[in-house]
């Protein structure tokens, strides 16, 4: 079957990501803030969906610049891409567990690293399995079941990043650690359809609008 192309330009620039990024970290500090203050139980917004899948693109951009935000281009899923297949973006921002649907269906997985964006540090790692992988299917969840064995039980697993690290590291390779404006940089050698390593500096500052 020949692969389907999609031509329609993703208008999710490095300039609505900027915006939309500045926007939240606002909102977050200024939230911080009313709690330092009040001491109310206020709970933070997750990070958008829209800052994170997009985050995860412009850096994978730089060795497989045909991907691209799947929601600006009409078409379902978090990314799009002519070389990876359905990939997929789960970003966390604690040491808590990210969780699964059952019936989620990814050709190769990313992990956004959040911990440590308030002071300007996000990690993404590339994990190179699909969901049908033994790898994955196989992966402890607790004690006593798998992943696939929750799946059929049409259960959401969840598991924390290092959980999931610990059980296939030979399978994960990290693809970026630095800085958010770091992520729009140009690749330091030529790209290629398989990705590479990249670490920048995690000095790199905010524009002042942030």
């Amino acid at each position: 079957m020949s692969k389907v192309i999609i031509a329609k330009e993703d208008g999710y620039t490095k300039e609505v990501l900027v915006a939309r990024f500045g926007m939240y970290k606002r909102k977050y500090i200024e939230t911080a803030e009313i709690i330092k203050t009040t001491g109310l139980p206020i709970r933070h917004e997750n990070t958008p969906e829209d800052i994170t899948e997009n985050i995860a693109k412009f850096i994978i951009q730089k060795f497989d610049p045909t991907c691209k935000w799947a929601k600006s281009i009409g078409i379902k899923g978090d990314l799009y891409s002519e070389a990876q297949h359905l990939p997929e973006v789960k970003a966390f921002t604690s040491n808590g567990p990210c969780s699964f649907g059952p019936n989620k269906k990814f050709g190769v997985l990313y992990f956004l690293d959040l911990r440590g964006w308030l002071n300007d540090i996000i990690i993404l790692w590339k994990v190179n399995l699909t969901n049908d992988s033994p790898e994955w299917r196989n992966l402890k969840m607790n004690k006593t079941q798998t992943n696939q064995e929750q799946c059929e039980e049409k259960r959401r697993p969840h598991i924390a990043w290092e959980k999931i690290y610990e059980q296939i590291a030979p399978h994960c390779e990290q693809v970026y650690n630095g800085g958010f404006m770091g992520i729009f940089d140009e690749p330091t050698s030529p790209s290629s359809l398989s990705a590479m390593s990249f670490t920048t500096g995690t000095d790199t500052a905010f524009p002042a609008s942030l």
